[in-house]
C-alpha cells in the first residue's frame, strides 16, 4: 500500500496538510471524522481550528520552523478539542512538504491520540509514514545506516549526490566509511557516535567535486530508534546542498558590515553635534528635547550593532 493510500485510509493516525498560509489543504477521513463536531468546512480553514486556544502558540512555532528549515521536522504535544467540552492530549510530527520543483509548499502533520493503547508501535508507523514522505519529497539526501556503518537505505537525491561526487552509487550494504573525504572522518564519527547516544546534530562541511567545484554540505545525523523506542539502531543522515545559500549569506555578511559602517557615520555625527549642543545654556525644555534626541540616536546605534551581529552569525 502506498504512503498516500495508508495514510487517506488509517483509523488510527491524523493526518493533514497545511498550505504556506497555515490553511487546510487536506485531511484525511480520520481526522475529518474526528473532528465533524466542530461543522465548518475543514479545507480553507486555519490549521488551529481544532486545537486548544492555550496550544495555538505551539502549533505556530512548529509551522515557522518547518518553513524556516526546510527538511526538518518538529514533534508537538497538542490539545485538541473534544466533541462536548474539553481536550484531550496528540502527539504530532511536523514536516515540510516539497512541490516538483524541490521548492517548499506546504506542511504536513502526522498525529495520534496519546491515550492509544499501542503507543510505540503508533509512533513506528508515523516515523516510518514520515520517512517516505520524506524520500518521496525531499530534495535533499537522505541515508538509513545501521549501527556498523552499513547503509540500509538511500533515496533518489543521495544516489544524485553520490554520483556526482564520488562517481559511484551507494549500495544497500556497503560500508559508508568508504564515501568519507579524507580529512572529514573526526567529523563523521563524532556526529555518528552522537546520535548512537540519542543526540541530534547539524554540520556544514566543504567537499570539492571530481570538476574542481567547492560544494558546501550540511548534514543532519539523527538517531533511529527500534519497535521498542528504547534502543538507537541506527542513524539517518540527511544531507543539504547548500552552497548558494552558504554563499548568499557571505555576501550579505559583507554587504551588512560595509552598510553598517556607511550608516555610523551619520549617527556619530548626529551624536557630536547633540554633545556640543549639551554644553550650551538649555531651558528646561530644550533640554527635554536633548534627551529625547540622544536616546532614539542610542537606539539607533543599537539596532545596527544588532543587524551585524545577526549577520556575522549567519
Amino acid at each position: 500500500m502506498s504512503t498516500a493510500s495508508f495514510l487517506h485510509n488509517s483509523q488510527r493516525i491524523y493526518f493533514a496538510k497545511l498550505d504556506i498560509f497555515g490553511k487546510y489543504s487536506y485531511v484525511n477521513t480520520y481526522f475529518a471524522t474526528q473532528f465533524a463536531f466542530l461543522q465548518i468546512d475543514l479545507l480553507g480553514a486555519s490549521g488551529t481550528v481544532a486545537a486548544h486556544p492555550r496550544d495555538y502558540d505551539i502549533f505556530h512555532a512548529a509551522l515557522d520552523k518547518c518553513f524556516e528549515e526546510a527538511g526538518s521536522s518538529r514533534n508537538v504535544v497538542l490539545r485538541m478539542l473534544k466533541e462536548g467540552g474539553g481536550c484531550f492530549l496528540t502527539e504530532w510530527e511536523f514536516s515540510p512538504s516539497f512541490n516538483a520543483n524541490g521548492k517548499p509548499d506546504g506542511v504536513c502533520c502526522m498525529g495520534f491520540n496519546t491515550n492509544d493503547a499501542s503507543l510505540n508501535q503508533l509512533r513506528l508507523e508515523m516515523k516510518l509514514q514520515s520517512l517516505k514522505m520524506i524520500s518521496d519529497s525531499s530534495s535533499d539526501g537522505i541515508l538509513l545506516l545501521d549501527k556498523n556503518y552499513k547503509i540500509v537505505a538511500h533515496n533518489r537525491p543521495a544516489e544524485n549526490l553520490s554520483l556526482e561526487l564520488y562517481k559511484k552509487q551507494y549500495l544497500p550494504g556497503d560500508d559508508f566509511r568508504k564515501y568519507i573525504r579524507p580529512g572529514a572522518e573526526h567529523q563523521f564519527y563524532r556526529q555518528f557516535n552522537a546520535a548512537l547516544l540519542g543526540t541530534v546534530s547539524e554540520e556544514v562541511f566543504e567537499m570539492v567535486k571530481p570538476n574542481g567545484n567547492i560544494v558546501a554540505l550540511k548534514v543532519q545525523m539523527t538517531p533511529v530508534y527500534d519497535d521498542s523506542e528504547s534502543a538507537v539502531s541506527g542513524v539517518a543522515m540527511i544531507t543539504k546542498d547548500v552552497t548558494v545559500i552558504q554563499d548568499l549569506s557571505n555576501r550579505l555578511n559583507t554587504i551588512s558590515v560595509m552598510q553598517s559602517h556607511q550608516i555610523r557615520r551619520p549617527v556619530a555625527n548626529m551624536m557630536s553635534l547633540v554633545n556640543l549642543i549639551d554644553g550650551t545654556k538649555l531651558d528646561d525644555r530644550e533640554k527635554e528635547y536633548l534627551q529625547l534626541l540622544k536616546t532614539s540616536i542610542n537606539q539607533l546605534e543599537e539596532e545596527i550593532r544588532q543587524i551585524v551581529n545577526t549577520a556575522r552569525k549567519g
